[in-house]
């Protein structure tokens, strides 16, 4: 059996272990953060993420957990709309993670990587692998340390996001703003979340006008969000990111294979990035089952899989499309932090 370890215990990177574990592999996974750390955000898992949690048994459990995006004429949703600590606790059930272990370096022979180097509770040591699976997001220090370079593009706006208490009447909901950026609401069975394109001013400067101001702005462009935004009483609540879209046109070399956003990134438009993550976790436990013995022959394979799958989202990720355009044709009323 192929000896594998897995670096990231976030969404794929338990997704994948489960995968590999129901085929009879003992993966081992590596996680930087404590048990059940992770960052509260809207969330919602397209349709393109079903198949794996389909078979793990899991896919009926998040829908249930959630509510659905335009169920369709067999009723299969486009998206579920759910807490996304719902989604992680179901995938950590079961699954063995060595938390507080940072990889510091790669072992290698030749051209080929071996194993990684650790640091973590038990002090230093070395673990070898026939493959290390890079699930460490789009900073992700296994790729660096790999040599497979990554093109990382700042966007040209920012994101402001919130989370609330309040039960709403929708799933999603979403408004374009005039420049090509958008606003959008999400609902689940214990609450509600939006987000909302702003300029790119720095966390202390998108916050600083206060909750109150967030509300009535946030509402008075679009008024379906006014439920949710009563769940909002601080800043606390309020997420500042500076997305960036992230594309490697390699991703594997001999002993290392990147998978979900350690691979690739998209602007928030898209909004799959985490069920193109799912799906390459069981592309990648599909072509191991294919080659149990041959790592090369996996990743060959994993990539031609993946590749006519990832690749036109690329290529037609609206956020890359704006990324050039200033934000100088928002009217007033759509600029925050106010003029």
């Amino acid at each position: 059996m192929m000896r594998i370890v897995i670096v990231g215990g976030g969404m794929v990177g338990l997704t994948l272990a489960r995968l590999l574990r129901d085929r009879g592999h003992a993966p081992v996974l590596l996680e930087r953060r404590p048990p059940g750390a992770h960052q509260a955000r809207p969330f919602m898992l397209g349709f393109q993420g079903f198949p794996a949690l389909e078979e793990l048994g899991l896919l009926e459990r998040v829908r249930g957990a959630g509510w659905d995006i335009a169920p369709g004429a067999d009723g299969t949703p486009v998206a579920i709309c759910v807490k996304v600590g719902h989604l992680l606790d179901a995938l950590a059930e079961g699954v063995p993670v060595r938390h507080g272990e940072s990889v510091t370096g790669l072992l290698q022979e030749g051209d080929r990587v071996t194993g990684v180097a650790l640091e973590g509770p038990g002090g230093v040591s070395r673990l070898e692998a026939d493959l290390v699976v890079a699930c460490d997001g789009v900073g992700s220090r296994v790729r660096a340390m790999a040599g497979l370079e990554a093109e990382v593009s700042a966007l040209s706006d920012a994101t402001l996001t919130f989370m609330s208490p309040s039960v709403i009447d929708r799933s999603f909901s979403m408004r374009y703003l005039s420049d090509g950026g958008q606003m959008g609401l999400l609902g689940w069975p214990e609450g509600s979340a939006g987000w909302r394109t702003i300029d790119r001013v720095g966390r202390d400067a998108a916050l600083a006008p206060g909750v109150e101001a967030f509300r009535r702005s946030f509402a008075q462009l679009m008024p379906e969000a006014e439920g949710a935004l009563a769940g909002v009483t601080s800043t606390d609540q309020l997420l500042y990111q500076e997305p960036a879209v992230l594309r490697a046109d390699t991703w594997w070399r001999p002993g290392v294979v990147l998978i979900g956003d350690a691979a690739h990134f998209f602007g928030p438009e898209t909004g799959v990035g985490a069920a193109l993550g799912l799906g390459d976790a069981h592309a990648l436990a599909l072509a191991i089952a294919q080659s149990p013995d041959d790592p090369d022959a996996a990743c060959a394979v994993y990539e031609a899989w993946r590749a006519p799958v990832i690749r036109p989202y690329e290529a037609a990720d609206p956020a890359a499309g704006r990324m050039a355009l200033p934000n100088t044709d928002r009217p007033p009323e759509e600029r925050w932090p106010p003029a």
